[in-house]
């Protein structure tokens, strides 16, 4: 005669891979924007300025909420970027798709490294 062997449940919660990743790469676009920043001072949404309004503080040591959430728009954008790149080499079997994946993950990417460079231009040009 065999023994049954009870097995005890576990009570164990598994995260899938790919929600335990995507939680990861928007942790990284949290700090990367100043999410913490934002948590802990506080920041203003908008200051005053000598000629009215800004939504872009003048200096680079501080920033405003809105400015700290368009960092993190702009960050994602890069990395959606990369993660369409990444997507088009695994497309073998249908060649143009993968060069729509390859071509629209290179446009994201530029948009977003153009659209930081682009926000810390209009910072210096405040002051």
């Amino acid at each position: 005669m065999s023994k049954r062997v009870k097995r005890k449940k576990s009570s164990r919660i598994e995260i899938p891979k790919r929600y335990l990743q995507a939680g990861v790469v928007m942790f990284c676009i949290f700090i990367l924007g100043g999410g913490f920043y934002n948590i802990l001072e506080n920041p203003p949404s908008i200051i005053p300025l000598q000629n009215g309004y800004s939504s872009l503080h003048p200096y680079f040591t501080s920033q405003t909420s809105t400015e700290g959430y368009v960092v993190m728009l702009t960050n994602l954008f890069i990395f959606m970027g990369f993660w369409m790149i990444h997507k088009s080499t695994q497309v073998t079997y249908d060649t143009t798709g993968a060069n729509r994946w390859l071509m629209a993950g290179i446009v994201a990417v530029l948009t977003g490294i153009a659209s930081n460079y682009a926000l810390i231009q209009i910072k210096q040009s405040i002051l």
